[in-house]
């Protein structure tokens, strides 16, 4: 039976993984023979650590960190607070100055003669 090198790949990575996993599977082995026989923890440590390792070295897969894209994209937007608020000082000044320049703002000196404001700003005389 002929294999694609796709499959050959395929075939020599589980050979591979099996030969890891055989062992560690000896490694655990060992490690619950030096528990049943009260060997120091570090002994039994090396043991454990060493078995996980190389389950780790198996499946890289497995046991690699991913960072998780974040979900929302976080669009920066253009700050148009400083734009507005001179855009709003414009509008303002705008309006002052069209009454200023215009009439609409009590400039008495355009249509007013001195008797008219004589007139307006005499007290009333009192009535007998």
């Amino acid at each position: 039976m002929t294999m694609t090198p796709f499959e050959q790949e395929r075939h020599i990575e589980c050979v591979q993984r099996s030969k890891i996993l055989s062992s560690a599977s000896e490694l655990y082995f060992k490690a619950a023979e030096a528990i049943e026989a009260g060997a120091p923890e570090d002994e039994r440590y090396r043991y454990i650590k060493s078995a996980k390792e190389l389950i780790e070295e198996a499946f890289p897969e497995v046991f690699e960190v991913r960072h998780p894209a974040p979900k929302y994209v976080i669009k920066e937007e253009r700050d148009y607070k400083v734009l507005k608020i001179v855009g709003l000082a414009a509008v303002i000044l705008g309006i002052c100055y069209s009454f200023v320049a215009f009439g609409p703002t009590g400039d008495l000196s355009k249509t007013w003669t001195a008797d008219d404001v004589a007139k307006s700003t005499a007290y009333p005389k009192p009535r007998n």
